[in-house]
């Protein structure tokens, strides 16, 4: 089926970065097929027609760096740093039913794709990945009709960073059941073609990556690995890296070099991968990243909220990086809004001693939510802009609400004003699947129940998880253990 948007305000690319357009736009197979001037398009007879008078249509967000598991997880983590927050992170998400994952991962969707979300890169599991746990995430992804990148989180050594021994005498002992016990590189690589092989391409919708947990808890030989197969099937490889100062100290202290200065060094830093925070990185870093193509996702929310630090964006965009950005999950961040990450990728570099000069503005913000989250997902050409032949994933606005009136600068209102109210309709691949408070694909309503009885079986299991966590928190508190 063909759809126009007739008569409607368009956002889209110009010389000098984004434009807002008067047009039609016709989307027909999944793309979009024409951009002609308004009232002018010709579509099919039985054309689906959306009247596009006072409305903005914008690309899709995509959300580069997320985790289904934690959307169950809203107000858990208010004053925990990273160390604390991963332990209890696990806790909440051990031992998980196929039904509590998939309505998870519907929960999340739900609350992208209303907000003009129409892509995410799902970092999945929070423990090492098996085989078995993809299918309720994949199914929920196309169920609801969203487009998703599963980056299967794995990793073939210990979580070192997290180890309360680096954190001196503390009275506390990891439970003989670690949810971070390592996998042999060679099972890993099996399990991930396995799954790539059953999922990837799903509904046309979900693609499968490797996603190592991060470098450095990886060795050489499996970060080798998920890069071949990358490049063997085309796709990402999807990592946190740098996100707490511990990182990159250890890096330095197990290769004499930094953590992206090693990857360089086994070749394989390139355009496949993106890497969520990428906070504790260097002027040489930086370089490195540029040169080699590689997509930082930007999580400035849930850096912010555990106090890992201020991710030097500016610096990287200046440096020719490509960056996108990224909510995190909800435990560390609570939303699921890229319309506050926009304002925040805009806020924090002007709070934090950058030239003005170099502050990124509301284009750039955009062009990170929509073009550089099209990166990430190993899409660069193909999503995150309006222009024929793109993917129709498209999220439209009505502009007659408080967020853009006056009408004064719709870029800058995008990201300074709205935060994701305003959307009216949302299209993903050519199908709506949201428009005008309802979902065409999901019963709201009944996820949200189902989520809300779930949680309390959740908080009834891993009690000997529970106990360390805790006690692990209020260790660090009484010893004055700084993050």
């Amino acid at each position: 089926m063909e759809t126009l948007i007739k008569t409607c305000s368009a956002l889209v690319p110009a010389p000098a970065g984004l434009a807002v357009r008067a047009c039609d736009i016709v989307v027909r197979d999944g793309v979009i097929a024409e951009i002609s001037e308004p009232g002018t398009a010709v579509a099919a007879a039985d054309a689906h027609t959306i009247q596009g008078a006072d409305r903005l249509v914008v690309p899709g967000l995509v959300n580069a760096h997320t985790h289904s598991p934690s959307n169950m997880l809203r107000g858990t983590a208010d004053g925990m740093d990273h160390v604390g927050f991963m332990w209890m992170n696990q806790a909440d998400n051990c031992g998980r039913s196929d039904e509590e994952i998939a309505i998870s991962a519907t929960l999340g969707a739900l609350d992208m794709l209303r907000s003009g979300i129409t892509s995410a890169i799902d970092h999945y599991p929070e423990q090492n990945c098996v085989a078995d746990a993809v299918a309720p995430v994949a199914r929920a992804y196309a169920g609801i009709g969203m487009r998703a990148a599963i980056a299967l989180r794995v990793f073939d050594k210990a979580y070192d960073d997290i180890d309360p021994a680096r954190f001196g005498d503390l009275d506390v002992t990891i439970p003989e059941d670690n949810p971070f016990a390592p996998l042999p590189a060679a099972e890993i690589d099996a399990m991930c073609r396995e799954v790539i092989a059953s999922w990837h391409g799903h509904a046309g919708l979900v693609s499968i990556f490797p996603g190592p947990s991060n470098p450095i808890r990886c060795t050489d030989d499996l970060l080798m690995r998920c890069h071949a197969i990358a490049v063997e099937h085309d796709l990402g490889v999807h990592a946190h890296l740098l996100e707490t100062r511990i990182q990159q100290t250890l890096a330095a202290d197990r290769y004499g070099r930094s953590m992206v200065a090693q990857m360089d060094a086994l070749g394989i830093l390139d355009r496949h991968w993106s890497f969520a925070h990428t906070v504790w990185v260097d002027d040489a870093d930086i370089a490195l990243l540029a040169r080699t193509k590689a997509v930082v996702v930007h999580n400035p929310q849930s850096n912010s909220k555990i106090g890992v630090g201020v991710a030097p964006i500016a610096k990287m965009l200046k440096a020719g990086v490509n960056v996108a950005l990224g909510t995190d999950g909800v435990s560390t961040n609570d939303t699921l809004s890229l319309h506050e990450a926009m304002t925040l990728a805009c806020l924090l570099p002007r709070v934090t001693g950058v030239d003005q000069a170099d502050w990124p503005d509301a284009q750039t913000a955009i062009g990170l939510a929509t073009a550089g989250g099209a990166a990430a997902m190993t899409m660069a050409g193909d999503l995150g802009a309006i222009a024929p032949g793109m993917r129709a994933d498209l999220a439209i606005y009505g502009l007659n609400t408080p967020s853009f009136t006056p009408l004064n600068d719709a870029v800058q209102q995008l990201v300074f004003s709205e935060r994701g109210r305003a959307v009216e309709t949302v299209m993903v691949q050519g199908a709506i699947v949201y428009q005008d408070g309802h979902f065409t694909a999901a019963d709201a309503t009944a996820a949200i129940a189902e989520a809300r009885s779930m949680r309390k079986s959740q908080l009834a299991r891993n009690q000997g998880l529970y106990r360390f966590a805790e006690a692990l928190v209020r260790a660090q508190e009484d010893a004055g253990k700084p993050h």
